[in-house]
């Protein structure tokens, strides 16, 4: 599971610092491939990058076909989910590569927020994410009285 919220910036090879205890999380979710250190990327419904394990992956490709209306909706979501995803590994130090395409989508300059989302985690632009939160704050209250009771 992933929680937490983490300030890091890209370095200048464009490499982000996955935090130790999202990597450990990852490691722990017991992915099918036996491939600890690989994360999937994707674009995320507010403007960030969504990460997830290969297990979670799976999972929502699953889902995908009961949920969609018609089979060119199926194929529409592939497309985007997919293609404008990337499957990333992490070296020694615990960085990976942000796409040059996902960095665009999410309007990744230099300094990121790392966001764990419980069964993923986002990766933001700092300044895009604060504006989020601001914005998000007054209905978290609304939202958690009908989630957690």
């Amino acid at each position: 599971m992933f929680f937490g919220t983490y300030s890091h910036t890209l370095d200048d090879a464009g490499r982000l610092t996955i935090p130790s205890k999202l990597r450990d999380a990852i490691a722990a979710s017991g992915t099918p491939s036996a491939k600890p250190s690989v994360i999937f990327l994707t674009c995320g419904a507010e403007k960030c990058i969504i990460a997830y394990t290969e297990r979670k992956i799976s999972e929502i490709m699953a889902d995908i076909s009961a949920k969609a209306a018609s089979p060119g909706e199926v194929r529409e979501f592939k497309r985007m989910f997919g293609g404008e995803g990337a499957m990333e590994s992490w070296d020694k130090q615990g960085r990976i590569i942000i796409p040059e395409g996902l960095k665009a989508y999410a309007g990744i300059r230099k300094d990121v927020i790392i966001v764990g989302t419980v069964d993923s985690f986002e990766i933001w632009d700092a300044g895009n994410y604060q504006t989020h939160r601001e914005a998000a704050k007054a209905a978290y209250d609304l939202i958690a009285g009908k989630m957690i009771s």
